[in-house]
């Protein structure tokens, strides 16, 4: 791509060496949306590194000792990387294409061209440790697809290959799910093992955002039902986003009805893709056109499908 500003997914790393991961595809001035995920330790699995973000999602990150930065626009704080402290700046894209004109033979690049091949995409990259180079033996594999039409080819005709039956159970752990309800939000096209060797599909925008597009206030909890429109690819990205129809108001603030539901929590993502109609718990934010924020810190909240 020959780009020079910052997506989600990119690794960067800071000059204490410690090692963030991108997670929005907006520019500030001076600084960038990411979250610290490896430090130096000299003793980690991970050549001398160990992970301090064990686990994704919201409340996952807000533990973070890192820097948080308030943003006027949002009324919330997100974590940050400034300018002046990054020393590199790593594309999944770069990393890609490095392993496919050259590769080692190791299980792992072995296992990432089947994968590359079984995608049947062109625009992808690898991301993750392997992107950072602390990789080990049994690290995971975290392929990023870019673009829509990318996106959707590969949720059409790609069919998976081994079950990650570990995710189901993690995700339930990890999010206070049941064991069923977690099943429901499993997709073997995203997360699964090939040869014993796991592996995630991600889906970026490849398209950067300008900050502060329009200004946010959080009204209170939510929960509606809605009808969306199936397979839309602006779910998979990071955060979900999808239209919402025909909305009726469960409980909270009925004069305000959301047209749009944002999802910060990225295991809905393939649930809503498959999804006509939907029941979502989350914060109403009086923007531009109201949302609902899945996903925000002080209403975690769900979505489950109806249809």
């Amino acid at each position: 791509m020959g780009r020079d500003y910052f997506l989600d997914k990119d690794i960067v790393v800071d000059k204490e060496r410690n090692i963030y991961l991108v997670f929005s595809n907006v520019n500030p001035y001076g600084y960038i949306y990411a979250m610290i995920k490896y430090v130096y330790t000299g003793k980690g699995l991970w050549k001398g590194y160990e992970r301090v973000l064990k686990y994704y999602g919201v409340n996952n990150m807000l533990k973070l000792s890192q820097e948080f930065l308030m943003e006027p626009c949002y009324g919330v704080t997100f974590p940050v990387l400034r300018l002046s402290n990054v020393s590199k700046h790593l594309k999944p894209e770069e990393k890609a294409l490095e392993l496919i004109k050259h590769t080692s033979g190791s299980k792992h690049e072995i296992s990432f061209l089947e994968l590359y091949t079984a995608l049947g995409v062109r625009q992808l990259g690898i991301t993750g440790s392997f992107l950072a180079g602390i990789n080990h033996e049994n690290s995971d594999l975290d392929i990023v697809i870019y673009g829509c039409e990318d996106a959707l080819y590969v949720m059409n005709n790609f069919e998976g290959f081994e079950e990650d039956r570990d995710w189901i159970v993690e995700t339930s752990r990890n999010y206070g799910l049941t064991l069923d309800f977690s099943k429901q939000l499993y997709d073997k096209r995203t997360r699964g093992a090939i040869k014993g060797i796991k592996f995630s599909i991600l889906f970026v925008d490849p398209r950067p955002e300008r900050p502060c597009k329009e200004v946010c206030k959080r009204k209170g909890e939510i929960t509606i039902t809605a009808e969306i429109e199936k397979g839309s690819c602006d779910v998979l990205f990071y955060p979900s986003k999808v239209i919402l129809h025909n909305v009726n108001v469960v409980s909270g603030e009925v004069g305000l009805k959301p047209e749009i539901l944002v999802s910060y929590e990225g295991i809905y993502s393939t649930l809503l893709f498959k999804s006509r109609k939907i029941e979502a718990k989350g914060m109403l934010v009086e923007c531009e056109k109201p949302i609902i924020v899945v996903g925000d810190r002080d209403v975690p909240g769900y979505i489950r499908r109806i249809l």
